[in-house]
């Protein structure tokens, strides 16, 4: 509990340059797997994403984060594992936006060879989560479609009376 509290004096609620930036944001829940016939528990895992200060001349959050790894078994583990990757002099801003969890998720299943296959197929069905969320997003906010234009296409070709030709 010593180790959390000390951890989180070192957050601030406000991103000021200098600040480390660190996401945390849960993968999946706890469940079971039947293995050898006998059923193996696991805990919730968090999902950690680490970037060190940003550069003044560019302060954008750069997609590729300088760490990505999983805790478990809550969010207290999921800061103290987010907290092992900083300099113990650093504070660090935890954002809320702009992570793409699918990629982060990715490089962990990809560079963690601890991962049992639960994990495996757990931060698959994460990934493909938020794949389907993006996805979503892009149809409903996005379009080719120009209104403008459209309303001009209309005026200056009207349309063709028994179809093309």
């Amino acid at each position: 509990m010593k180790a959390f509290i000390e951890a989180s004096r070192r957050l601030r609620a406000d991103y000021q340059p200098g600040l480390w930036i660190g996401a945390i944001r849960p993968a999946f829940g706890a469940g079971e797997v039947e293995q050898d016939g006998r059923i193996e528990r696991y805990p919730p895992h968090y999902l950690v994403a680490l970037w060190p200060p940003l550069p003044a001349a560019h302060p954008v959050l750069p997609r590729w984060p300088a760490v990505a790894a999983i805790a478990s078994p809550d969010g207290q583990a999921a800061l103290l594992e987010l907290m092992r990757h900083v300099p113990a002099d650093a504070r660090v801003w935890l954002a809320d936006e702009a992570v793409d969890w699918a990629l982060v998720a990715d490089i962990v299943r990809l560079s963690d060879r601890h991962l049992a296959p639960y994990h495996h197929r757990e931060l698959e069905r994460f990934i493909a989560a938020r794949r389907a969320e993006d996805a979503a997003r892009i149809r409903a906010e996005y379009s080719d479609i120009d209104a403008g234009f459209q309303a001009l296409k209309r005026r200056l070709l009207p349309p063709q009376e028994g179809g093309a030709g």
